[in-house]
């Protein structure tokens, strides 16, 4: 039997909208597989971007101390020390993740779309796109005005935590951290 015309269609739509779901719904149990799992490879719970902070947000509460996906290769005890550098900072760092939050809704929006609508899937992506690189910005500008200030022995565990992220070491193929200067 050879489908054509409008049934065709339908059949290859549906196929495409059956596809998404499917990998959407295995995207979440992986997921969740994922955020309760003992031996997380990005860190402590309160450090995954996706698992939110104490204070029940995505991506984590304010910077001093409780964490958030933007702190993720920082170890606990340098956060304390940085909470002074990046307080005047909280409102911007606030409104970029709020940002980004948004620009995630906006792609899972366009992604369960009825009828599906690619050019709005596809602006979807491309300012989540934008709103990512704004915040890696902001987090590489407020480094570049708070690492120096830091003592070295501060920035040589973080550098040593940022080499190896992973609890049981850094992933395959990645150099090995560098040994601490002294």
């Amino acid at each position: 039997m050879t489908l054509s015309g409008r049934s065709a269609l339908v059949v290859v739509f549906g196929g495409i909208a059956s596809l998404c779901l499917s990998l959407f719904l295995i995207g979440l149990v992986v997921g969740g597989v994922w955020r309760d799992h003992p031996h997380r490879p990005w860190g402590d719970g309160q450090m995954g971007m996706r698992d939110g902070g104490p204070d029940g947000k995505p991506g984590g509460g304010p910077i001093g101390g409780k964490g958030g996906g933007l702190m993720m290769p920082v170890p606990p005890e340098i956060r304390a020390e940085l909470e002074p550098f990046l307080a005047p900072h909280q409102a911007e760092i606030d409104k970029t993740r709020a940002a980004m939050r948004d620009a995630r809704m906006a792609v899972a929006k366009a992604l369960g779309a009825e009828p599906f609508d690619p050019d709005a899937f596809k602006v979807a992506l491309e300012n989540m796109q934008q709103q990512g690189a704004a915040a890696q910005k902001l987090m590489h500008d407020l480094m570049l005005e708070t690492v120096p200030q830091l003592k070295p022995e501060l920035r040589q565990r973080w550098a040593q935590r940022w080499m190896s992220p992973h609890m049981d070491g850094p992933p395959p193929g990645d150099a090995p951290p560098p040994p601490p200067s002294q």
